[in-house]
């Protein structure tokens, strides 16, 4: 009799919650927003490119932008994996590689 006394307190409980609905943003939706804008401006970039013949220095900013972007979502994603996997040589790599791309990348703008 006691255990169905609790039971139907946990119930009337459960039902007297209320629910908040959340907008759902999260570190998953974010990047997926980032790499929206990002494949934004490479469109864009292509179409300058396509219009202007070549020759057009706001087809280079958006591609720039783009590269940017692109990059910045494979570092990001790529450390969330490195940091699942917590050994040293993961890490090592991953610094070395994210060190390269930095440098390769302000060495060409």
């Amino acid at each position: 009799m006691e255990n169905n006394n609790l039971s139907e307190k946990k119930n009337d409980n459960e039902k007297r919650k209320i629910r908040i609905k959340t907008s759902g943003f999260s570190f998953s939706s974010f990047i997926s927003l980032v790499a929206y804008i990002g494949i934004g401006c490479i469109a864009i970039a292509l179409l300058f490119t396509l219009i202007f013949k070549n020759d057009s220095t706001v087809a280079s900013a958006f591609r720039t932008v783009g590269e940017v972007i692109a990059y910045l979502i494979s570092i990001i994603l790529a450390y969330s994996w490195v940091k699942t996997h917590k050994h040293v040589a993961w890490i090592v790599c991953y610094v070395i590689f994210v060190v390269t791309i930095v440098i390769l990348f302000i060495l060409t703008i």
